[in-house]
Protein backbone atom coordinates (compact mmCIF):
# COMPACT_ATOMS: atom_id res chain seq x y z
CA UNK A 1 0.00 0.00 0.00
CA UNK A 2 1.37 3.33 -0.86
CA UNK A 3 1.95 5.64 1.82
CA UNK A 4 -0.29 8.82 0.47
CA UNK A 5 -3.27 5.94 0.91
CA UNK A 6 -2.20 4.54 3.98
CA UNK A 7 -1.99 7.36 5.44
CA UNK A 8 -5.44 8.66 4.37
CA UNK A 9 -7.07 5.45 5.69
CA UNK A 10 -5.54 6.05 9.20
CA UNK A 11 -6.96 9.90 8.89
CA UNK A 12 -10.10 8.31 8.33
CA UNK A 13 -10.25 5.65 11.17
CA UNK A 14 -8.90 8.63 13.38
CA UNK A 15 -11.71 10.63 12.90
CA UNK A 16 -14.60 7.90 13.11
CA UNK A 17 -15.13 6.34 9.95
CA UNK A 18 -15.36 2.61 10.73
CA UNK A 19 -14.53 1.26 7.27
CA UNK A 20 -12.91 3.33 4.36
CA UNK A 21 -11.61 1.47 1.23
CA UNK A 22 -10.89 2.15 -1.86
CA UNK A 23 -12.01 1.94 -5.82
CA UNK A 24 -11.60 3.16 -9.00
CA UNK A 25 -13.71 5.85 -10.72
CA UNK A 26 -14.76 3.59 -14.03
CA UNK A 27 -18.08 2.72 -14.43
CA UNK A 28 -20.15 0.22 -12.48
CA UNK A 29 -21.56 -1.30 -15.85
CA UNK A 30 -22.79 -4.26 -14.48
CA UNK A 31 -24.70 -2.71 -11.97
CA UNK A 32 -26.64 -0.41 -14.08
CA UNK A 33 -27.41 -3.44 -16.28
CA UNK A 34 -28.62 -5.34 -12.77
CA UNK A 35 -30.70 -2.36 -11.97
CA UNK A 36 -31.99 -1.91 -15.53
CA UNK A 37 -33.00 -5.22 -15.48
CA UNK A 38 -35.24 -4.96 -11.87
CA UNK A 39 -36.71 -1.61 -12.96
CA UNK A 40 -38.35 -3.51 -15.68
CA UNK A 41 -40.18 -6.15 -13.52
CA UNK A 42 -40.24 -3.18 -10.30
CA UNK A 43 -42.42 -0.37 -11.23
CA UNK A 44 -41.83 1.13 -8.02
CA UNK A 45 -38.40 1.81 -8.66
CA UNK A 46 -39.31 4.32 -11.59
CA UNK A 47 -40.81 6.23 -8.82
CA UNK A 48 -37.26 8.04 -7.76
CA UNK A 49 -35.51 8.21 -10.58
CA UNK A 50 -35.88 7.08 -14.67
CA UNK A 51 -34.56 4.45 -16.64
CA UNK A 52 -32.42 6.71 -18.94
CA UNK A 53 -30.38 7.96 -15.72
CA UNK A 54 -29.20 4.62 -14.49
CA UNK A 55 -25.45 4.80 -16.44
CA UNK A 56 -25.31 8.22 -15.11
CA UNK A 57 -26.78 6.96 -11.44
CA UNK A 58 -23.68 4.21 -11.93
CA UNK A 59 -20.42 5.98 -13.23
CA UNK A 60 -18.68 8.55 -10.83
CA UNK A 61 -17.02 10.69 -13.76
CA UNK A 62 -20.57 11.92 -14.37
CA UNK A 63 -20.41 13.68 -11.12
CA UNK A 64 -16.75 14.33 -11.54
CA UNK A 65 -15.46 14.33 -14.99
CA UNK A 66 -11.59 14.23 -13.82
CA UNK A 67 -12.20 11.37 -11.12
CA UNK A 68 -9.81 8.67 -10.90
CA UNK A 69 -10.86 7.33 -7.70
CA UNK A 70 -13.45 6.93 -5.22
CA UNK A 71 -12.75 6.43 -1.63
CA UNK A 72 -15.90 4.69 0.18
CA UNK A 73 -16.72 4.69 3.72
CA UNK A 74 -19.16 3.12 6.37
CA UNK A 75 -20.33 4.53 9.63
CA UNK A 76 -22.11 2.14 11.74
CA UNK A 77 -24.70 3.48 13.64
CA UNK A 78 -25.62 1.42 15.97
CA UNK A 79 -25.97 2.79 19.48
CA UNK A 80 -27.56 1.55 22.94
CA UNK A 81 -31.00 3.42 23.78
CA UNK A 82 -34.33 3.33 24.90
CA UNK A 83 -36.45 1.96 21.81
CA UNK A 84 -40.18 3.62 22.44
CA UNK A 85 -40.58 6.49 24.77
CA UNK A 86 -44.29 7.22 24.49
CA UNK A 87 -46.95 6.58 27.02
CA UNK A 88 -50.19 6.46 27.92
CA UNK A 89 -51.81 9.78 26.56
CA UNK A 90 -48.42 10.27 24.74
CA UNK A 91 -48.33 7.32 21.86
CA UNK A 92 -45.13 7.64 19.89
CA UNK A 93 -44.23 6.62 16.63
CA UNK A 94 -41.01 4.43 16.09
CA UNK A 95 -37.91 5.22 14.11
CA UNK A 96 -35.86 3.19 12.66
CA UNK A 97 -32.28 3.57 13.80
CA UNK A 98 -30.37 5.02 10.93
CA UNK A 99 -32.79 7.37 11.04
CA UNK A 100 -32.90 8.66 14.94
CA UNK A 101 -29.62 10.53 13.32
CA UNK A 102 -28.34 12.36 10.30
CA UNK A 103 -25.04 9.71 10.03
CA UNK A 104 -25.43 10.83 6.22
CA UNK A 105 -25.09 14.18 7.20
CA UNK A 106 -21.69 13.12 9.87
CA UNK A 107 -20.56 10.61 7.56
CA UNK A 108 -20.13 12.98 4.10
CA UNK A 109 -18.73 15.89 6.56
CA UNK A 110 -15.94 13.04 7.63
CA UNK A 111 -15.32 12.71 4.30
CA UNK A 112 -14.59 16.31 3.24
CA UNK A 113 -12.09 16.31 5.99
CA UNK A 114 -10.78 13.34 4.13
CA UNK A 115 -10.15 15.48 1.38
CA UNK A 116 -8.43 18.62 3.61
CA UNK A 117 -6.20 16.31 4.41
CA UNK A 118 -5.21 15.04 1.27
CA UNK A 119 -4.60 19.08 0.25
CA UNK A 120 -3.04 18.90 3.63
CA UNK A 121 -0.20 16.30 2.81
CA UNK A 122 0.28 19.03 -0.18
CA UNK A 123 -1.85 16.86 -2.83
CA UNK A 124 -3.87 19.25 -5.29
CA UNK A 125 -7.51 17.70 -5.64
CA UNK A 126 -10.88 17.85 -7.29
CA UNK A 127 -13.77 16.18 -5.06
CA UNK A 128 -17.29 15.78 -4.50
CA UNK A 129 -18.34 13.62 -1.46
CA UNK A 130 -21.38 12.23 -0.21
CA UNK A 131 -23.77 9.93 1.70
CA UNK A 132 -26.69 8.92 0.00
CA UNK A 133 -26.29 10.78 -2.86
CA UNK A 134 -26.85 10.72 -6.60
CA UNK A 135 -24.43 7.45 -7.15
CA UNK A 136 -24.82 4.15 -6.87
CA UNK A 137 -23.80 3.48 -3.08
CA UNK A 138 -24.10 -0.24 -2.91
CA UNK A 139 -22.15 -1.15 -6.04
CA UNK A 140 -19.73 1.31 -4.64
CA UNK A 141 -19.31 -0.13 -1.42
CA UNK A 142 -18.86 -3.95 -2.86
CA UNK A 143 -16.17 -3.43 -5.16
CA UNK A 144 -14.07 -1.04 -3.20
CA UNK A 145 -14.12 -4.41 -0.26
CA UNK A 146 -16.45 -2.40 2.32
CA UNK A 147 -18.91 -5.43 2.31
CA UNK A 148 -20.82 -7.92 0.17
CA UNK A 149 -24.76 -7.66 -0.32
CA UNK A 150 -26.91 -9.77 2.18
CA UNK A 151 -29.96 -11.45 1.35
CA UNK A 152 -32.12 -8.63 1.86
CA UNK A 153 -29.86 -6.60 -0.97
CA UNK A 154 -28.27 -4.24 2.04
CA UNK A 155 -24.49 -4.16 2.43
CA UNK A 156 -23.25 -6.18 5.13
CA UNK A 157 -19.64 -5.42 6.67
CA UNK A 158 -17.71 -7.88 8.58
CA UNK A 159 -17.24 -6.07 11.41
CA UNK A 160 -20.25 -3.65 11.71
CA UNK A 161 -23.04 -5.82 9.73
CA UNK A 162 -25.48 -4.05 7.64
CA UNK A 163 -25.45 -1.86 10.79
CA UNK A 164 -24.00 0.87 8.78
CA UNK A 165 -24.25 4.02 6.25
CA UNK A 166 -22.32 4.42 3.19
CA UNK A 167 -20.35 7.58 1.39
CA UNK A 168 -18.15 8.37 -0.93
CA UNK A 169 -15.40 10.81 -1.96
CA UNK A 170 -14.69 10.90 -5.54
CA UNK A 171 -11.20 12.51 -6.16
CA UNK A 172 -9.24 12.76 -9.55
CA UNK A 173 -5.91 12.20 -7.10
CA UNK A 174 -4.80 7.97 -8.05
CA UNK A 175 -5.10 5.84 -4.88
CA UNK A 176 -3.82 2.51 -4.56
CA UNK A 177 -7.66 0.32 -4.86
CA UNK A 178 -8.61 -2.23 -2.51
CA UNK A 179 -10.14 -5.97 -3.94
CA UNK A 180 -13.34 -7.09 -3.26
CA UNK A 181 -14.21 -9.57 -0.48
CA UNK A 182 -14.98 -12.81 -1.32
CA UNK A 183 -17.74 -13.33 1.27
CA UNK A 184 -21.48 -14.28 1.32
CA UNK A 185 -24.29 -15.22 3.37
CA UNK A 186 -23.85 -18.83 3.06
CA UNK A 187 -26.95 -20.58 3.58
CA UNK A 188 -28.33 -18.21 6.44
CA UNK A 189 -32.15 -17.05 4.94
CA UNK A 190 -33.02 -15.75 8.56
CA UNK A 191 -34.02 -12.28 7.21
CA UNK A 192 -35.91 -13.51 4.37
CA UNK A 193 -38.08 -15.97 6.60
CA UNK A 194 -38.47 -12.80 8.84
CA UNK A 195 -39.38 -10.15 6.75
CA UNK A 196 -42.96 -9.36 8.37
CA UNK A 197 -44.91 -9.17 4.70
CA UNK A 198 -42.20 -11.66 3.10
CA UNK A 199 -41.43 -8.39 0.80
CA UNK A 200 -37.53 -10.41 0.23
CA UNK A 201 -38.98 -12.61 -2.25
CA UNK A 202 -35.93 -14.59 -3.32
CA UNK A 203 -32.00 -13.94 -2.39
CA UNK A 204 -31.25 -9.78 -3.43
CA UNK A 205 -34.80 -9.58 -5.02
CA UNK A 206 -36.97 -7.25 -3.14
CA UNK A 207 -41.07 -6.42 -3.96
CA UNK A 208 -41.00 -2.93 -3.00
CA UNK A 209 -44.60 -3.16 -2.97
CA UNK A 210 -44.76 -5.12 0.03
CA UNK A 211 -41.61 -3.76 1.74
CA UNK A 212 -42.55 -1.91 4.92
CA UNK A 213 -39.38 0.25 4.10
CA UNK A 214 -40.41 1.44 1.10
CA UNK A 215 -44.00 1.88 1.45
CA UNK A 216 -42.85 4.54 4.73
CA UNK A 217 -42.39 7.11 1.73
CA UNK A 218 -44.74 5.81 -1.12
CA UNK A 219 -48.15 7.76 -1.69
CA UNK A 220 -51.05 5.38 -1.52
CA UNK A 221 -53.04 4.13 0.53
CA UNK A 222 -51.78 0.75 2.71
CA UNK A 223 -53.83 -2.22 2.38
CA UNK A 224 -55.58 -3.52 5.34
CA UNK A 225 -53.33 -6.34 5.93
CA UNK A 226 -50.46 -3.97 5.64
CA UNK A 227 -51.73 -1.58 8.00
CA UNK A 228 -52.62 -4.44 10.83
CA UNK A 229 -48.29 -5.28 10.06
CA UNK A 230 -47.77 -1.81 10.24
CA UNK A 231 -47.31 -1.54 14.31
CA UNK A 232 -46.55 1.73 15.76
CA UNK A 233 -43.52 2.09 13.57
CA UNK A 234 -43.45 6.00 11.83
CA UNK A 235 -40.27 5.94 9.36
CA UNK A 236 -38.56 2.69 8.19
CA UNK A 237 -38.54 -1.00 9.32
CA UNK A 238 -35.71 -2.87 10.48
CA UNK A 239 -36.69 -6.23 10.90
CA UNK A 240 -34.79 -8.09 8.18
CA UNK A 241 -31.46 -6.63 10.00
CA UNK A 242 -32.46 -6.65 13.31
CA UNK A 243 -32.65 -10.55 12.86
CA UNK A 244 -29.57 -10.94 11.41
CA UNK A 245 -27.05 -13.05 12.99
CA UNK A 246 -23.95 -10.86 12.24
CA UNK A 247 -25.97 -7.42 12.98
CA UNK A 248 -26.86 -9.10 16.56
CA UNK A 249 -22.92 -9.52 17.37
CA UNK A 250 -22.40 -5.78 16.65
CA UNK A 251 -21.65 -3.72 19.59
CA UNK A 252 -23.35 -0.61 20.09
CA UNK A 253 -21.27 2.61 18.98
CA UNK A 254 -20.47 5.27 22.12
CA UNK A 255 -20.40 7.66 19.57
CA UNK A 256 -23.90 9.83 18.77
CA UNK A 257 -23.83 13.01 16.73
CA UNK A 258 -26.13 15.17 17.91
CA UNK A 259 -26.82 16.68 14.60
CA UNK A 260 -30.72 15.87 13.06
CA UNK A 261 -31.53 14.12 16.71
CA UNK A 262 -34.89 12.93 16.43
CA UNK A 263 -34.60 9.77 18.85
CA UNK A 264 -35.97 6.15 18.66
CA UNK A 265 -39.54 7.63 18.80
CA UNK A 266 -41.37 10.53 18.00
CA UNK A 267 -44.62 12.21 19.00
CA UNK A 268 -47.77 11.13 16.92
CA UNK A 269 -50.74 13.58 18.32
CA UNK A 270 -48.36 16.71 17.82
CA UNK A 271 -47.22 15.47 14.29
CA UNK A 272 -50.46 15.36 13.07
CA UNK A 273 -51.41 19.08 14.31
CA UNK A 274 -48.72 20.09 12.10
CA UNK A 275 -48.57 21.79 8.68
CA UNK A 276 -46.30 21.12 6.28
CA UNK A 277 -43.99 24.02 6.52
CA UNK A 278 -43.61 23.12 10.40
CA UNK A 279 -43.10 19.90 9.62
CA UNK A 280 -39.99 20.65 7.39
CA UNK A 281 -38.72 23.23 9.49
CA UNK A 282 -38.95 20.65 12.51
CA UNK A 283 -36.94 18.02 10.97
CA UNK A 284 -34.52 20.22 8.70
CA UNK A 285 -31.58 18.70 10.14
CA UNK A 286 -32.83 15.27 9.77
CA UNK A 287 -33.26 13.14 6.47
CA UNK A 288 -37.13 12.84 7.47
CA UNK A 289 -37.55 16.38 6.81
CA UNK A 290 -35.72 15.91 3.12
CA UNK A 291 -37.64 17.53 0.45
CA UNK A 292 -38.15 13.81 -1.25
CA UNK A 293 -39.85 12.82 1.85
CA UNK A 294 -43.82 12.85 1.09
CA UNK A 295 -45.38 14.63 4.25
CA UNK A 296 -48.83 13.14 3.42
CA UNK A 297 -47.09 9.94 3.71
CA UNK A 298 -45.74 10.76 7.19
CA UNK A 299 -49.11 11.70 8.45
CA UNK A 300 -50.02 8.32 6.90
CA UNK A 301 -47.86 6.46 8.79
CA UNK A 302 -48.40 8.46 12.34
CA UNK A 303 -52.47 7.77 11.49
CA UNK A 304 -51.91 3.95 11.38
CA UNK A 305 -49.42 3.84 14.16
CA UNK A 306 -52.21 5.26 16.64
CA UNK A 307 -54.99 3.29 15.36
CA UNK A 308 -52.51 0.02 16.13
CA UNK A 309 -51.79 1.64 19.37
CA UNK A 310 -55.19 2.38 20.59
CA UNK A 311 -54.88 5.18 22.98
CA UNK A 312 -58.03 7.11 22.93
CA UNK A 313 -56.15 10.26 23.27
CA UNK A 314 -55.48 10.24 20.03
CA UNK A 315 -59.26 10.21 18.83
CA UNK A 316 -59.67 14.25 18.92
CA UNK A 317 -56.19 14.78 16.94
CA UNK A 318 -57.49 11.80 14.45
CA UNK A 319 -61.19 13.49 13.90
CA UNK A 320 -59.27 16.87 12.81
CA UNK A 321 -57.14 14.43 10.65
CA UNK A 322 -60.58 13.82 8.89
CA UNK A 323 -60.33 17.26 7.42
CA UNK A 324 -56.48 16.78 6.01
CA UNK A 325 -56.39 18.10 2.45
CA UNK A 326 -54.82 14.47 1.47
CA UNK A 327 -57.13 12.14 1.09
CA UNK A 328 -54.43 9.08 2.28
CA UNK A 329 -54.23 10.64 5.69
CA UNK A 330 -58.57 10.88 5.66
CA UNK A 331 -58.72 7.60 4.81
CA UNK A 332 -56.55 6.14 7.33
CA UNK A 333 -57.57 8.56 10.26
CA UNK A 334 -60.92 7.15 9.33
CA UNK A 335 -59.52 3.33 9.54
CA UNK A 336 -57.84 4.19 12.87
CA UNK A 337 -60.81 5.91 14.48
CA UNK A 338 -63.12 2.76 13.51
CA UNK A 339 -60.38 0.32 14.93
CA UNK A 340 -60.02 2.36 18.49
CA UNK A 341 -63.91 2.92 18.45
CA UNK A 342 -66.09 4.31 20.49
CA UNK A 343 -68.56 7.15 20.61
CA UNK A 344 -66.42 10.23 20.03
CA UNK A 345 -64.81 8.45 17.33
CA UNK A 346 -68.54 6.91 15.83
CA UNK A 347 -69.41 10.76 15.77
CA UNK A 348 -66.46 12.28 14.51
CA UNK A 349 -66.80 9.36 11.04
CA UNK A 350 -70.70 10.29 10.59
CA UNK A 351 -69.84 13.93 10.60
CA UNK A 352 -66.95 13.28 7.99
CA UNK A 353 -69.13 11.12 6.27
CA UNK A 354 -71.12 14.02 5.47
CA UNK A 355 -68.61 16.11 4.02
CA UNK A 356 -66.72 13.85 1.98
CA UNK A 357 -66.38 13.56 -1.52
CA UNK A 358 -63.63 11.39 -2.12
CA UNK A 359 -65.37 8.07 -3.13
CA UNK A 360 -61.88 6.04 -1.63
CA UNK A 361 -62.18 7.95 1.61
CA UNK A 362 -66.21 7.87 2.30
CA UNK A 363 -65.52 3.33 2.21
CA UNK A 364 -63.12 4.00 4.51
CA UNK A 365 -65.18 6.35 6.41
CA UNK A 366 -68.46 3.61 5.81
CA UNK A 367 -66.00 0.72 6.79
CA UNK A 368 -64.69 2.09 9.98
CA UNK A 369 -68.07 3.14 10.72
CA UNK A 370 -69.06 -0.34 10.96
CA UNK A 371 -65.77 -1.39 13.03
CA UNK A 372 -66.48 1.46 15.16
CA UNK A 373 -69.83 -0.08 16.58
Amino acid sequence: MSRLTSDLKEFAAEIGLDVIKITSAEPFIEAARKIEKQTRSDPFIDEYWKIEAIDAFCSPQVVLPEAKSVVVAAECYLTSELEDLGSAGNPHGLIARYTRRNYYHDTETKLKKVAKFLKRKGVQTHFKSYSCGPLAEKPMAERAGVGWYGKDGIIMTEKYGSLVVLGELLTDVELEVDEPLVRSCGECRVCIESCPTSAIVSPYILDRSKCLQHITNQKRAMSVEIREMWGNRLYGCTTCQDVCPLNRKVKPKERKPEYGYVGPSIPLIPLLEMSEVEYREHFRHNQMGAGWINFESIQRNAAVALGNIGDPAAIPVLIQSLRSPYPIVRGHSAWSLGKIGGKEAKMGLEMALKNESNSEVVKEIKDALEKAG
